[in-house]
């Protein structure tokens, strides 16, 4: 994707991102929201946020799934409200992170160099 590796765009996603989470923060502060709850609901969504394109099994949905359903539950049962806030932000942080993220490379391996270098030795 040549839209997402451009610097603007990844610029104009971090400008936004920080514009999001002041002013989630701030609306927190003048309406004495819970930070507790908040910190809660955006530790428990955070990571399946930022691995939500890593789940291809039907075991790590099923889990992913039902986590996300019981957790669900027991807020709203108890009535944490201020739970959805931390979610958002997870949310916004995850979803950055995961398409915004540093590409795997390959890992080294001593045998595939010592070969690489053999044939270029026996080439020069």
């Amino acid at each position: 994707m040549k839209i997402i590796e451009s610097k603007v765009v990844r610029i104009s996603a971090g400008v936004l991102l920080g514009i999001i989470f002041s002013s989630l923060t701030i609306y927190s502060i003048e309406n004495s929201k819970s930070f507790t709850q908040i910190f809660i609901g955006f530790s428990l969504f955070i990571f399946p946020f930022i691995f939500i394109r890593s789940f291809l099994s039907g075991t790590g949905v099923f889990i992913l799934i039902f986590g996300i359903s019981m957790i669900t539950y027991l807020v709203n049962k108890y009535m944490y409200q201020d739970f959805w806030i931390g979610v958002v932000l997870s949310f916004c942080l995850g979803s950055s992170i995961s398409i915004f993220r540093v590409y795997p490379l390959k890992t080294f391996s001593p045998d595939s160099y010592k070969e690489n270098q053999r044939k270029n030795f026996e080439n020069e």
